[in-house]
């Protein structure tokens, strides 16, 4: 078999299969499923439009704005991850990797990436995120569903031969594939040329191919052994037997059916209801006197009357319309409260508060499932090339807060220190004012950067998950730190000690930040005071 007969039997496999989600049998319909039928109906509600009739018939969309409130409420900030140093001696290095992390993920505008996804997931249902090489690093690109096929019943997509269509112009493809060029341009009338992409198993090994034509006719512009599979995928909720999940769009497939065939009978009964209708006994009045009159003409009747006329069927449609709004929004899990309506007068704040909590807990599976995949890709495949580069960079810029400047101060004076002592200059403490005035002034002319010395970023690290609303969760991380004065205040050694280090370190904290001298000072000044009033948690979890 070659190569392209087995992309043909892929796409031709997804196109027509019509898998048994649910078997049946002589008394009972089984439960039939096909992913690319699914898609085509996803696509055809997103625009408004009609899978069967092209007319001018009304279409009420309830998934569109819906998807806007779900992604929301599932889409992972930036923020919530956090890379972090393992071992005693890496914290301050761990503290520079989650700045250049952060530069990272501003310049290459990675809080896009994180919205696309979760938008295509609630819109969906499943994504599908591909490796691609740019410059020697790694980033990752979306994958349109339309153009991908593989067996639609898998659990992960790697677990089976994908392949993908690609749609470039002639110039694109001469550019990219010289030799095979000339090949494709003999056969190709039009400028836009398909290509498929290969990737799974053939002949034994697992393969990657890019081809043009099929069979006999076959152009094989790209053939390699690869060492795994580059897509990764994404889905909302379980596996169900199905690769595709369900998204906002497919939850409301029979409630969309339903409200546009309200809506189109509403809209019927409207244009009856604004027929203007005129009845008269005298035979002479025939036809439509709107079209047979003239201006100024008289009309010699004396029983000419309108007829009444109108939809008296509405309230029960505005009813019914709305029960199907309501029953939408649950199947969504999208209530006012989400959407950002305002709620009724009278409502009580924290009742409020209860309802904004507990409809963002319906989410924090979704979310968290999103992020722990995401943090995964990030530390095995996209940062392991950016952390290379880094060890090549010259200069780290800091300066954030008074702490961090802080410690970065006093990083610089000790390896200066250490340097000059290599050297067997005699340390006293004239030398030592005498560096921190250099410091001091150096910073002012040059500001705060640290110098990456060779393998400075080489130690063992992750990328902890710390999932919270798009803002900040007010309340874990002031329950942190309120835990870390606690036992800082009771010990002010502990910020030497190894577990509590790593204790701050896990938590986002910067062990610096909490000093013998700093606590010192914070405990000679809180004699006297009054305690602190403990803040609301439900309050803090909503946000508020």
């Amino acid at each position: 078999m070659k190569i392209s007969d087995r992309v043909v039997e892929v796409k031709e496999g997804c196109l027509k299969d019509q898998i048994e989600l649910v078997s049946g049998d002589k008394t009972l319909t089984p439960l039939l499923y096909n992913q690319r039928q699914i898609l085509r109906r996803i696509n055809f509600y997103l625009a408004s439009k009609y899978l069967e009739r092209d007319d001018d018939a009304l279409f009420w969309n309830l998934s569109t704005y819906r998807i806007v409130h779900f992604s929301k409420n599932i889409q992972a900030d930036t923020k919530d991850f956090l890379p972090y140093g393992e071992g005693e001696l890496n914290f301050f290095q761990s503290w520079a990797l989650r700045k250049m992390f952060r530069k990272w993920a501003d310049d290459n505008h990675f809080y896009l990436l994180l919205n696309d996804t979760a938008e295509a997931l609630a819109t969906y249902g499943s994504i599908i995120l591909k490796e691609t090489k740019r410059d020697g690093k790694i980033y990752l690109d979306e994958v349109k569903l339309d153009n991908i096929y593989f067996d639609q019943t898998v659990n992960k997509v790697k677990d089976t031969g994908i392949v993908e269509m690609h749609y470039l112009t002639k110039s694109q493809i001469k550019q990219k594939y010289p030799k095979e060029f000339e090949q494709i341009d003999k056969k190709e009338k039009g400028n836009k040329v398909e290509l498929w992409e290969f990737w799974g198993f053939y002949e034994g090994k697992y393969k990657h191919y890019i081809g043009y034509e099929y069979g006999d006719k076959q152009v094989i512009l790209l053939e390699e052994e690869a060492k795994k599979c580059i897509y990764h995928d994404f889905r909302l909720g379980r596996y169900c037997g199905r690769w595709l999940g369900v998204g906002v769009v497919e939850r409301l497939f029979k409630l969309q059916e339903q409200a546009n065939k309200l809506v189109n009978q509403n809209d019927e009964a409207n244009n009856i209801a604004s027929l203007l209708l005129l009845r008269s006994q005298d035979p002479q009045l025939q036809g439509n006197v709107l079209e047979q009159a003239v201006s100024g003409q008289i009309i010699t009747s004396t029983d000419l009357q309108t007829i009444g006329v109108d939809n008296r069927n509405f309230a029960n449609f505005v009813n019914q319309l709305q029960m199907i709004e309501v029953a939408a929004d649950k199947l969504c899990l999208t209530p006012d409260i989400v959407q950002g309506e305002q709620m009724p007068s009278g409502t009580p704040f924290r009742s409020l508060a209860v309802q904004n909590v507990n409809s963002q807990n319906a989410f924090t599976a979704y979310k968290q499932n999103l992020s722990e995949g995401i943090a995964k890709i990030l530390k095995d495949v996209i940062l392991p090339s950016q952390v290379s580069a880094w060890n090549k960079s010259d200069f780290i810029e800091m300066a954030e807060d008074d702490a961090d400047t802080e410690m970065f101060d006093e990083v610089v004076l000790n390896n200066t220190l250490r340097d000059e002592e290599k050297k067997g200059r005699m340390i006293d403490t004239e030398f030592v004012a005498y560096v921190q005035n250099e410091v001091a002034r150096k910073v002012k002319l040059e500001g705060r950067r640290l110098k990456i010395q060779d393998n400075f970023f080489n130690f063992k690290w992750g990328i902890k998950i710390t999932p919270t609303n798009d803002s900040f969760d007010k309340r874990t991380t002031n329950d942190a730190m309120f835990n870390a004065l606690q036992m800082q205040g009771a010990n002010p050694a502990n910020s030497q000690t190894p577990l509590f280090r790593q204790y701050l370190e896990n938590n986002g904290i910067s062990y610096w930040k909490l000093t013998p001298k700093q606590m010192a000072s914070l405990q000679q000044n809180a004699g006297g005071q009054p305690e602190a009033k403990q803040p609301d948690k439900l309050l803090a979890e909503a946000g508020i």
